[in-house]
């Protein structure tokens, strides 16, 4: 009872989210859909696992293909994920290459596990893969040869798992940077997220390793051990999918075409006079307080490209399009807080009248810009 409960729960997660995802009637949603296949590779991967301790040693020597081929995907398929999230462009093409691992190692042992003799098959699993755990491997041999490749995905799996983690972060940075310089609002649309699930998989992938060197056949003697690995997954896999199906990706194209860019740079806009600009439609005509404000319509208004403005504000005030915009907000509503009619203004009416979107967003930048809440700070104003 113990064993099914372990081996069955991290299948019906993965299971759940995969046919969730996949069948929900949303506008085109290429990241969701990729998560979808992502959990559907993932349910495969555990179906392996529980063929393979409930002892049908024979089925399993076929499955195995299915669990090389789905093992050595899932991480390609997050990393795709990330990708379709984030804003980098996607070559689909180039992209490919990542799932041949995959391909070649869950065919190659298809094909060895069809050329070995029922008996054969049965050893190879009870004794190459329990009783050795992949140790003293002879290559002379079929089954030796099929261990071999074997151990080598096992190599590549957890190559893959720190590599593309590290890969994961770094899109994720990129491309809070990037909303950064386009969006006044990044409410939703940052991937701070990611951070998180990247713990969860840091956390997945040091165990996926330390249970590969443990061996499966540790955990064929011991029934209670399969419930810590099976928590762990079950747990992971369900929090990734709530948070997947929530997360909204960004469909908005960021980046000028090269032609329009190519023009722009032959004729570059006098920076002094750009900038004269760009102040008078924040101070004087206080466009900042447009709610979703965009970099692309400070482009438009200023008749230039978001390249131009973009650069103007990191070199010239130092700082990012978002942090430029809630300057001029927060001091907005630094005024508004202070005056004696504050108390009877809520944070609602406030936080529209800066030309913040929402409360949380309000609440979360004042406290980040002054280092207390909004509440707190009209607090001390008053009691001053």
């Amino acid at each position: 009872m113990i064993k099914t409960i372990a081996l069955l729960s991290p299948v019906y997660a993965t299971l759940f989210w995969g046919v969730t995802l996949l069948i929900q009637r949303r506008p085109a949603n290429q990241s969701r859909f990729v998560l979808g296949i992502f959990m559907l590779f993932a349910c495969m991967l555990y179906v392996s696992h529980t063929v393979f301790f409930l002892e049908f040693y024979h089925t399993y020597s076929f499955f195995e293909s299915i669990y090389l081929y789905a093992g050595l995907s899932v991480y390609p398929l997050f990393y795709t994920y990330i990708l379709l999230l984030s804003t980098i462009r996607f070559n689909t093409r180039r992209h490919l290459l990542h799932f041949l691992p995959g391909i070649l190692f869950g065919v190659v042992a298809l094909i060895l596990t069809s050329l070995l003799t029922p008996d054969q098959r049965i050893y190879y699993v009870k004794h190459i893969l329990i009783n050795e755990n992949l140790k003293n491997i002879d290559t002379t041999t079929l089954t030796g040869v099929k261990a071999l490749v074997f151990l080598i995905s096992r190599i590549i799996f957890i190559l893959q798992t720190v590599i593309y983690l590290i890969f994961g972060i770094r899109i994720a940075n990129q491309h809070n940077k990037t909303i950064n310089n386009f969006f006044s609002e990044t409410e939703g649309k940052r991937m701070n997220w990611v951070r998180d699930i990247s713990i969860l998989v840091l956390g997945v992938s040091l165990a996926a390793i330390s249970f590969a060197l443990l061996g499966r056949s540790y955990f064929v003697q011991h029934d209670l051990l399969l419930l810590l690995p099976s928590a762990f997954f079950t747990v992971f896999f369900f929090i990734l999918g709530h948070k997947g199906n929530l997360q909204q990706p960004i469909y908005e194209r960021l980046y000028e075409n090269d032609e329009e860019l190519s023009y722009q740079e032959d004729a570059p806009p006098e920076e002094n006079n750009l900038k004269e600009r760009l102040l008078v439609l924040f101070e004087e005509n206080k466009i900042y307080r447009l709610n979703d404000l965009r970099i692309h319509t400070i482009s438009e208004s200023l008749h230039t490209n978001r390249t131009y403005i973009s650069r103007l504000i990191n070199e010239e005030f130092q700082m990012n399009f978002n942090e430029f915009v809630n300057q001029y907000r927060i001091k907005e509503a630094k005024e508004l807080l202070s005056t004696r009619a504050s108390t009877k203004y809520t944070m609602e009416y406030i936080a529209e009248q800066a030309g913040f979107g929402s409360v949380a967003s309000f609440s979360r930048v004042f406290k980040e810009i002054e280092g207390v809440t909004p509440g707190k700070y009209r607090l001390m104003h008053n009691k001053d």
